[in-house]
Parts: structure tokens; C-alpha cells; sequence
């Protein structure tokens, strides 16, 4: 498979976007192209050890959890082991990617799968990701929210009709309410036509966002008919609309409280692990009952790259 497409598949499983501002992930080495990928390695973290089981094993691509490169590299010698590693992956022809937090947020990530070990519970991301703006085709991107499907599908039936318009809709939730929200791709004309309907049909929508995803420098009459468009439109509002069940952490609401000291055999099983970590807060104790737990991985902090230095992996849990 040609890595640019094995990358997009992976980018379609959990979009690099999910990730923290802090993070490297994404492609980190790359060979000249064209790379095929015939063997996918997989590791937690890329050490020397695990790079020369992987070139054995002849892999075209490792995908480490854990971004091997992090801070920025000024040079590349055999001095320290993370500069070996990316001269070894050149020199076999190996690519590097790293997922990281971007997993970890990913509705069918890390931390929702932790928190399917602690029972039958409602789960929301504590940090919830934002829904991201990718410039593609057209030169402007117009989102508009809809709360109901009768009004969904008219809009979607409007906008489809006009030419030089691309359509995307998904899940979002501002304000703590949900909603869809109905993404267009459009020229300038087809911004004009976009407009000029939501103007006649304030009551199918709430609130709209235009952004322009091409520096174009636009006449002043066609800047003041957009302007007059838009400010004649109710519930105007820039924002960033939050995607349902992606971000960072899970809060957990049980359908019946348990005591901390189960709920922490429940993470030992689930996790295959023999002992945890566990601090009490001040005044509680094991047999204390509750409702609510959050999860969320720990070790992903701004303060690498301490994976030169520590082993073993952990699990934070809240109560």
C-alpha cells in the first residue's frame, strides 16, 4: 500500500486534529518517495530495542504511540539514541508515525476505552475536541447549525442544488445542546447563492460561521454585498462547534455507584494489572460509594521528553 494512502486511512481512523496543541504526532521520519508499506510495526514506544525488531521483521512503517521525536533537532549524529533512531529508519527506508493524543481523544480512543472498565456508565470528554477548519476546494467554507431533521433536510436539499458547492454535515454540541452541523465548501458565487437563501430562511438555522480558506483579495462592491448578506442574517456568531464523544478524558456517570475499592478491581482487571497506584484524598477511604469517575491518560504532559528517562505506563483515575 503507498504511505499516502495508508496515512489518509489512518488520518480517517482518528484525525491528527484530535491531538493537543503541545504534541508532535503525525508523519515524523519519511523516506524519499514513492514508500510502499507492505509490514505495519506497532509499539507503545520506539527504542533502539524495538527498532532493530522491527527492521528484522523488515517493516515499512512503525506506528509508536509515543512520539519518538518530540523536541526539535538540531543535528543528527549517533551521539544520542533518539538521533539513532531516525538515522537507522533513513537508512533502512522505514517510516515513523505517531498517533499520541490524537488517539487518545478519538471517540473510539484510549480513554474511552478506559472508561469501558469501570462499568456500565454514560461518558463524556472532559477536554471535548473542537470541530477543525481544513482548507480544501473553494475559496470560502460557510458552517451553518441545524437543530432539527426537517430543517436539515431542507437545507441540505437547497445547497446541493447550486453548483461549485461540496457538503459535509456532523454531530456537534454547543451551548450543551446538540445539533448538526452543515459544512459548504463554495466559491465566491456560490457563497452569494448560500446567503441569499439563508437569508430567506432564518427560521431553518441558528448560527453561521464563513471563513475564508484562500487569501483572495475580493472587489469592494463583492466584499459589501457579503457583508450586507451576512449582516442581514439573525444569529450570526463566530465559533467553534465541539465534536460529540472526542477530546481528551472520559467523565463517567454510572447507572449505580460503586465503592472506590471496587471500582479499582474493575481497573486492575481491565487493565490485566496487578497492582495500581492509588491517592486518597484527604478525609476519604476505599469504601466510600460514588457515581461519577473520570479517567484519563497520564504521561502525555508537555514535560517531555521524559520517556528518555522513566518505564512502565500508568493510568490516572478520578472519583
Amino acid at each position: 500500500m503507498d504511505l499516502k494512502a495508508l496515512l489518509s486511512s489512518l488520518n480517517d481512523f482518528a484525525s491528527l486534529s484530535f491531538a493537543e496543541s503541545w504534541d508532535n504526532v503525525g508523519l515524523l521520519v519519511e523516506p524519499s518517495p514513492p514508500h510502499t508499506v507492505k509490514t505495519l510495526f506497532l509499539t507503545n514506544d520506539l527504542t533502539e530495542e524495538v527498532m532493530e525488531e522491527a527492521l528484522q521483521k523488515k517493516a515499512d512503517l512503525i506506528l509508536s504511540y509515543h512520539p519518538p521525536i518530540f523536541r526539535a533537532m538540531k543535528h543528527v549524529t549517533w551521539k544520542t539514541w533518539k538521533e539513532r533512531l531516525v538515522i537507522r529508519a533513513l537508512e533502512n527506508r522505514v517510516a515513523i508515525y505517531s498517533p499520541h493524543t490524537a488517539y487518545d481523544a478519538a471517540p473510539q480512543g484510549v480513554n474511552s476505552w478506559l472508561a469501558k472498565g469501570l462499568g456500565t456508565c454514560t461518558a463524556r470528554p472532559i477536554h471535548p475536541s473542537k470541530a477543525p477548519n481544513y482548507p480544501t476546494e473553494g475559496a470560502h467554507r460557510l458552517e451553518v447549525s441545524v437543530n432539527h431533521t426537517q430543517d436539515l433536510d431542507k437545507v441540505m436539499s437547497a445547497v446541493k442544488g447550486i453548483g461549485d458547492v461540496s457538503v459535509t454535515s456532523f454531530s456537534a454540541r454547543c451551548d450543551d445542546e446538540e445539533h448538526t452541523r452543515i459544512s459548504l465548501n463554495c466559491t465566491q458565487k456560490a457563497l452569494m447563492q448560500v446567503l441569499a437563501f439563508l437569508s430567506q430562511n432564518r427560521q431553518l438555522y441558528q448560527k453561521t460561521e464563513i471563513l475564508s480558506l484562500e487569501k483572495v483579495f475580493l472587489s469592494a462592491l463583492m466584499l459589501l454585498c457579503i457583508v450586507t448578506a451576512v449582516l442581514t442574517m439573525t444569529g450570526m456568531q463566530i465559533l467553534c462547534p465541539l465534536l460529540l464523544n472526542t477530546g481528551m478524558g472520559r467523565l463517567c456517570t454510572l447507572d449505580e455507584s460503586v465503592s472506590l475499592a471496587t471500582m479499582i478491581e474493575r481497573i486492575k482487571a481491565h487493565l490485566k494489572l496487578a497492582h495500581l497506584r492509588l491517592a486518597l484524598g484527604v478525609g476519604k477511604t476505599l469504601g466510600r460509594a460514588s457515581h461519577t469517575y473520570a479517567t484519563e491518560t497520564t504521561l502525555n504532559v508537555k514535560r517531555q521528553p521524559e520517556d528518555e528517562k522513566r518505564s512502565g505506563k500508568s493510568a490516572l483515575l478520578l472519583s
